[in-house]
C-alpha cells in the first residue's frame, strides 16, 4: 500500500497531558504539548506557543491554554476578575512602562532548535525588572529551564540588552531563521505528477503545467506548474511567494528536500500535495491530470491604443490604466499623495502610452504570428514549441527601428522635465497591477541613458516592449485566461536610482496574523534584490506598525517586530527605527486615502496595497516608486 510522505513534525496533542484551562508550572513535554497550539503570529514554521500571566497583584504565574485562551485578557477577565475595558487592559499592561497589573508574554517552542523563547507583543514596553521577574518566575516552574531563552524580536526587547541581567540567555530572530528546516509559503493544495529538478536547464525543457516541482532553487523564470517544493527558503515578498499565492498553488520550503530518499522516490507518480503551516503531504492519488480545456471565455482587458503621445506623471490618473498600464496609473495617483504625505516619487517621470506599442509593434509585423500563436493550444504544449513562437515575435520587435519621432520627443521629454539623463523604463500593461493578478516580475524594465552607447534609449524602450511577449509572461496570462490580443505593453518613464541607499517591499497588511494591524517590509542595502536575492543573502524582514492609529496595544508607538536582519548588514537594521517609524505613518495614510477612494468590498484588516519603496543613497529621503493592489 502506497504511504504519504511528509515531515508530520506538527503539534503533539498529547492526551496524558495537563487538561485543565491554566496551570501553575509546566512540569514535562508532554504538559506543553496538551497546552499549546500555533502561536497567533505565524512567523515560522514548526512553533507551538502556550501563554503566560504573571499576576503582579499576588506574585502568581500561571500558564494558558493556548486553544482555550486566544487572547490573554480573556483570561485575566474570567480567571482573574479584571473589570476594565479592553482599551484600559491594553494601555495598563503593554503601554504602562512601570506598574503594571499582569506582565504578558507568550513561551515559544522552536523545535528545529529545541530550544524554548520568551517573547513579548510587538508593542509590549515591559520594563526591564518586570522583565527579568517575569523570566525568572517562569524558569523556576518550568521543566525547560536550561533551554529558557529571551527571544530578542522586538525593538523594544532590544533596546533593554544592557540593562538585563546577563544570566538570562538571548535567542536572536536570525538563530531561529536559519535552524528552521521548513517553511510554508502558500498553504493550499493540489494534484499533479511529482517532477525532481536536477540540472534546471535541461530538466526544464520537459516541464507540464501539472508538474509538481522539486528542486533546489527557483530560477528567474517561474514555470507554470501545479506546485512547488523548494530547498531554499523565501521571503514573503518574493516573486515564488506572490505567485505562488497569486496562483492558488502549494509551495513550501524544505531544506533536506534531496537527502529524503522517500520525497525523491516520489518522481513521476501523481499526488496530492498539500502545504499547511507545521507540515506538507504528498499523498498517492489515481486523479486524471489529463490536458485541461478551457471552462470561461478569456477576460477581455481594457484597452486604448488611440492616444501615441507622451503623457507626464502629474497628469496620470486612474483612467490611464487603459491607456499607458496600471503601473503609470498608479503612479500618477502616487505622485498625487506624495504632495501631501513625507515621501517623493521619482523625479522627471511620464508614460509612453499603448498607442506607441501598437505602431511598433504593426511595423514590426507580427499580428499574423500573434493570430497563430492564439490559436493554438498553448495550456497543453511544450516549452520549447511555445518559446520558438514567442523568440520570433520578439525578435521582430527587437530588430525593427524605433520611431525616430517617438525617439527625439522621449529625449525631449527627460531634458525638459529635469537634469537627469540616466533613466529607468519601467513596464506597465494592463495585464499586471490589477486587482486578482499582480504579475509580480513578469516583465522587464531596463535602464537608458542620452549620450551613452552602451545604454541607448531606444533599445531601452524596445526590450521593454518585447518582454510582453515572455514565456513567463505570456504562460502567466494563460493561467489566469486573460485574452493576450487585448494585452498592451506601455511604459513608465522617471529618473534612474544606481546608487541607492536601502531598496524594499512593504505590504499593509499582517502576513502573519490575520485581521490585525501591521505592516511587513522587506528591505536590504543598495540595489540587492529583495524578491529575487542573490543565493545565500538574507535580507531585512520586519513587521512595522504606525502610531497614528488606535493600536490594539494602546496609545504609545506600535513597535517593531523583527524576523530576519540583513546578511549584508552585520546584524543591524538597514533602516533606522524613525525611518521605520515614519514610513509605517506613511504606509497607514497611503492605505487609508486608496482604499476610501477604491473600495474593494474588504475590510481595512485583510486590504494591502504592495509598496516598493528606496532610501536615496547621499540624504536618506524616502522615495515610494511603485504601488498596486497586493493580491494574496
Amino acid at each position: 500500500m502506497a504511504k504519504a510522505i511528509s515531515i508530520f513534525i506538527i503539534l503533539l496533542w498529547s492526551v496524558i497531558g495537563c487538561s485543565q484551562d491554566a496551570d501553575l508550572q509546566i512540569s514535562s513535554q508532554e504538559e506543553f504539548a496538551a497546552m499549546c497550539s500555533q502561536p497567533l503570529y505565524q512567523k515560522y514554521g514548526q512553533v507551538s506557543s502556550v501563554k503566560v500571566v504573571f499576576d503582579t497583584r499576588d506574585d502568581k504565574l500561571y500558564f494558558l491554554s493556548s486553544s482555550q485562551y486566544q487572547f490573554h485578557h480573556v483570561f485575566c477577565e474570567d480567571e482573574l476578575g479584571y473589570r476594565k475595558t479592553l482599551s484600559e487592559f491594553n494601555e495598563e499592561n503593554y503601554s504602562a512602562e512601570k506598574s503594571r497589573p499582569f506582565l504578558l508574554a507568550n513561551i515559544n517552542s522552536y523545535r528545529a532548535l529545541d530550544k524554548f523563547g520568551l517573547e513579548l507583543g510587538p508593542s509590549d514596553r515591559m520594563n526591564a525588572a518586570h522583565l527579568e521577574q517575569l523570566f525568572f518566575a517562569i524558569q523556576e516552574d518550568v521543566f525547560f529551564k536550561e533551554k529558557f531563552y529571551l527571544m530578542m524580536s522586538t525593538s523594544h526587547v532590544n533596546g533593554l540588552k544592557s540593562s538585563i541581567s546577563k544570566s538570562i540567555p538571548l535567542l536572536t530572530p536570525d538563530e531561529v531563521y536559519a535552524n528552521q528546516i521548513y517553511q510554508p509559503i502558500s498553504k493550499t493544495s493540489k494534484y499533479g505528477r511529482v517532477k525532481v529538478i536536477r540540472e534546471w536547464e535541461e530538466d526544464s525543457k520537459t516541464i507540464r503545467s501539472t508538474d509538481i516541482l522539486l528542486l533546489e532553487d527557483i530560477p528567474l523564470t517561474f514555470p507554470l506548474v501545479a506546485g512547488v517544493m523548494v530547498t531554499k527558503f523565501q521571503t514573503p515578498l518574493s516573486h515564488v511567494s506572490l505567485l505562488g499565492h497569486n496562483r492558488k498553488i502549494p509551495v513550501c520550503a524544505y531544506t533536506d528536500l534531496f537527502s529524503n530518499a522517500d520525497l525523491l522516490d516520489m518522481e513521476g507518480k501523481v499526488v496530492e500535495f498539500t502545504v499547511e503551516q507545521d507540515t506538507f503531504y504528498l499523498r498517492p492519488s489515481n486523479v486524471d491530470l489529463t490536458g485541461r480545456i478551457r471552462s470561461k471565455r478569456p477576460i477581455r482587458l481594457k484597452c486604448d491604443t488611440s492616444v501615441d503621445t507622451l503623457i507626464r506623471a502629474e497628469n496620470l490618473r486612474e483612467k490611464h490604466g487603459k491607456i499607458a498600464g496600471n503601473k503609470a496609473a498608479n503612479f500618477g495617483e502616487l505622485l498625487q499623495y506624495s504632495k501631501k504625505l513625507d515621501f517623493k516619487t521619482p523625479e522627471s517621470a511620464f508614460a509612453i502610452p499603448f498607442g506607441c506599442y501598437k505602431k511598433h509593434s504593426d511595423r514590426a509585423g507580427i499580428r499574423n504570428l500573434l493570430t497563430q500563436l492564439f490559436q493554438k493550444d498553448n495550456l497543453n504544449r511544450s516549452k520549447e514549441a511555445i518559446e520558438g513562437d514567442l523568440q520570433l515575435i520578439r525578435w521582430k520587435i527587437l530588430s525593427t527601428p524605433i520611431d525616430p519621432a517617438l525617439l527625439s520627443s522621449v529625449v525631449d521629454m527627460i531634458v525638459e522635465l529635469g537634469d537627469y539623463r540616466r533613466m529607468r523604463f519601467r513596464s506597465s500593461t494592463n495585464a499586471e497591477d490589477r486587482e486578482g493578478f499582480s504579475g509580480a516580475g513578469l516583465y522587464t524594465s531596463k535602464t537608458g541613458e542620452i549620450g551613452n552607447p552602451k545604454k541607448p534609449i531606444d533599445q531601452a524602450v524596445k526590450k521593454v516592449w518585447a518582454s510582453l511577449w515572455s514565456y513567463g509572461a505570456f504562460m502567466e496570462r494563460e493561467a489566469f485566461n486573460l485574452d493576450h490580443r487585448y494585452v498592451a505593453m506601455g511604459i513608465l518613464v522617471h529618473r534612474s536610482f544606481p546608487d541607492e541607499e536601502v531598496n524594499g517591499v512593504a505590504i499593509t497588511t499582517n502576513l502573519y496574523r490575520d485581521n490585525y494591524m501591521g505592516f511587513v517590509i522587506n528591505a536590504q542595502l543598495g540595489n540587492e534584490n529583495v524578491v529575487q536575492p542573490t543565493s545565500g543573502i538574507e535580507c531585512d524582514q520586519f513587521i512595522c506598525y504606525p502610531d497614528k492609529t488606535t493600536s490594539t496595544y494602546g496609545k504609545k508607538k506600535g513597535g517593531l517586530d523583527i524576523i530576519t536582519y540583513s546578511s549584508l548588514n552585520k546584524g543591524k537594521l538597514t533602516m533606522t527605527e524613525s525611518e521605520i517609524q515614519d514610513f509605517a505613518n506613511v504606509l497607514e495614510q497611503l492605505k487609508r486615502r486608496y482604499l476610501r477612494k477604491h473600495y474593494t468590498g474588504g475590510t481595512y484588516f485583510n486590504f494591502g496595497l504592495d509598496v516598493e519603496f528606496k532610501l536615496d543613497k547621499d540624504t536618506r529621503q524616502l522615495y515610494v516608486k511603485q504601488m498596486r493592489l497586493f493580491n494574496n
